[in-house]
């Protein structure tokens, strides 16, 4: 019975333990180089992002000019944001989602036309 009890108590504290380092904060502020895959080939983006807190702001560069991110989010290793692309008279709004671990973020984009994978690595001045 001892044993059980020490089993349980050592498996409970490796638990404590494991947790708090799974959930730490990160700060993506920065550029980073993405890459979406689409029906039409692979996209390539720069987001610039700025992070205070939880709240996530900046902007997604691409072929067709700049646009404000809007509704963003980190919390834990957990970043969330959404980016409306206007083309002429259309709009498109688009639901990023991804889990960043190191200098890499891994996610999906939610868009109109469906889910697409999305990755992203943090831009270092070298």
């Amino acid at each position: 019975m001892r044993r059980t009890l020490a089993l349980m108590a050592g498996a409970l504290l490796a638990l404590m333990v494991a947790v708090p380092a799974q959930a730490q904060d990160v700060d993506v502020t920065g550029k980073w180089e993405t890459t979406r895959e689409t029906p039409r080939g692979t996209m390539t983006t720069t987001f610039t992002f700025a992070q205070e807190g939880t709240k996530l702001t900046g902007t997604v560069g691409s072929q067709r000019g700049d646009s404000d991110i809007t509704n963003g989010s980190v919390e834990g290793t957990k970043i969330t944001f959404t980016l409306v692309m206007t083309m002429g008279d259309r709009t498109m709004e688009m639901t990023y989602t991804g889990t960043v671990e190191g200098d890499t973020i891994t996610g999906t984009t939610q868009t109109p036309r469906g889910e697409q994978p999305w990755t992203a690595k943090r831009v270092t001045d070298s």
